[in-house]
């Protein structure tokens, strides 16, 4: 076995118990003691508080724990499972467990304990209109959260990238003088993606929809956490809508990505390109997610629309930025000829890099 396999497994199995077996666990047993505690709390119950500080939603006393396990948990288990299988699917890539680790034990302290708090404070109470701010609560979940997450990241190892699999950089595209090239391509969302951002979008406006309705049948009116869920809703929606499709250029300009509608944009001038390489990408491991990302572990941003080739420019400034797109190879090519062109050096030579 060699030295990248051995820590790879060893990443692997650590992942699992940290950021898979330990959270899962956490968020039962709250689920649990939250159902212990129903008999206690006020029917229906608070289920949202509002600027004011007092509850503005209410519902009955299942949806607390039913919340935490469903939401809390199915987010859990979809990010660590997504990390575990895009290591099978990406081999030889690097995998930034650690931030996917820390991600999720601070959705343990946010959603998992916060909720736990807001339901533990209600114990006692026969009206939730008189519960107090859940504020405190809340930030107690989140400060747990930081912590848990901090010491997740320490717990957790990331795959290194097996050096045997980088790719050889492609020859520079010699253009001649007053020449011009083009290259366009455009690149959608991956199957994975859409299945992994709809779902999350289906649970937002799942929630509003269910805070709305309970809402009305409760007090015949919207409540502002209603308000508060269906506009979560709308603003999920249309960042999926706005970053499911990107077209990437290659010209004397440098490179250019941009959606449809003109926004998002990035461009990257020809002249401030240091160097430019294909890269095998794996989303979950390096940016943690899909679409406009900013990625982990010196990764960068990155334009991120499912696994596999992808540019990665580093610009004057050491920045990089990385787009995956069909054909990398010719645009890197492309990018090579351009930048040497823009960026010539003294002794007339082309930098390799």
């Amino acid at each position: 076995m060699t030295t990248y396999e051995a820590e790879r497994r060893r990443a692997v199995r650590r992942f699992r118990w940290v950021g898979l077996y330990a959270p899962l666990a956490v968020f039962v047993m709250l689920t649990a003691a939250q159902f212990a505690m129903l008999p206690a709390m006020p029917d229906p119950a608070a289920t949202h508080w509002g600027f004011t500080g007092g509850p503005d939603g209410f519902g009955p006393q299942w949806v607390l724990p039913v919340t935490t396990i469903a939401v809390g948990g199915g987010i859990t288990l979809l990010l660590a499972l997504l990390a575990l299988s895009g290591l099978r699917t990406n081999s030889g890539r690097a995998m930034s467990y650690r931030v996917i680790a820390a991600a999720i034990w601070f959705e343990v302290g946010l959603l998992g304990v916060g909720q736990f708090l807001t339901a533990a404070m209600q114990v006692g109470y026969d009206d939730a209109r008189d519960v107090p701010n859940a504020g405190p609560a809340l930030l107690i979940g989140a400060a747990i959260g930081v912590v848990a997450g901090f010491l997740a990241w320490k717990g957790a190892l990331n795959v290194p990238a097996d050096p045997d699999e980088r790719a050889a950089a492609p020859e520079a595209v010699d253009l001649a003088p007053g020449e011009r090239a083009v290259w366009i391509r455009s690149v959608s969302l991956s199957r994975s993606a859409l299945i992994v951002l709809g779902a999350l979008v289906l649970i937002t406006l799942g929630i509003a929809l269910t805070t709305a309705v309970l809402d009305v049948q409760l007090t015949g009116s919207l409540s502002a956490g209603a308000w508060a869920a269906i506009g979560s809703g709308v603003l999920a929606t249309a960042a999926v809508l706005l970053a499911a499709r990107f077209v990437v250029r290659v010209d004397a300009d440098g490179l250019t990505v941009r959606a449809p509608l003109g926004w998002p944009r990035k461009h990257i001038a020809a002249g401030d390109i240091r160097s430019a390489e294909v890269v095998q990408v794996s989303p979950m491991g390096e940016f943690g997610g899909w679409g406009w990302r900013y990625g982990v572990a010196g990764a960068g941003m990155g334009i991120v629309m499912r696994a596999g080739e992808g540019i990665r420019v580093t610009t004057n400034a050491g920045k990089l930025v990385t787009v995956t797109v069909d054909d990398a190879e010719t645009a890197v090519a492309l990018l090579r000829g351009l930048t040497s062109a823009a960026n010539p050096r003294e002794d007339g030579g082309r930098d390799e890099r």
